[in-house]
């Protein structure tokens, strides 16, 4: 289990999805642009901004609800930081102009626990 300290930049709630900046600070993660696209994990606590706060990057995180196990989730097309089901995903993605990156977070394990196995973001054009 890889649990990694980071300074926040912004308000940062746990469950998040965040990157990290070329400065070494995370932020919400987005799907407008690459770098930010790429997640480095989900935050196991809430941070203010200039907190250390801690990251699971490839463990099971278990404060979800509603997941269906075995349904894999992504981050959100228009919510920084939120991790979705496809189904959300995909209506945030008619919502955009161009296009946005498809970023898998994990794996549905149980209605409150994903296993955090992340992807690399693919960009989905209009």
């Amino acid at each position: 289990m890889a649990i990694t300290s980071f300074r926040a930049g912004e308000s940062i709630s746990a469950g998040e999805a965040v990157y990290v900046s070329s400065g070494g600070i995370i932020y919400k993660a987005s799907s407008f642009t690459l770098d930010q696209a790429s997640v480095v994990g989900i935050t196991i606590d809430s941070a203010a901004a200039g907190d250390l706060v801690r990251v699971n990057s490839d463990a099971i995180y278990n404060e979800y609800s509603g997941l269906t196990p075995g349904n894999l989730q992504y981050l959100a097309a228009t919510t920084s930081g939120q991790v979705v089901s496809y189904d959300v995903w995909a209506s945030g993605y008619n919502l955009t102009v161009s296009g946005c990156y498809l970023e898998v977070i994990g794996r549905a394990v149980s209605s409150s626990g994903l296993a955090v196995e992340l992807g690399k973001p693919q960009f989905v054009v209009k």
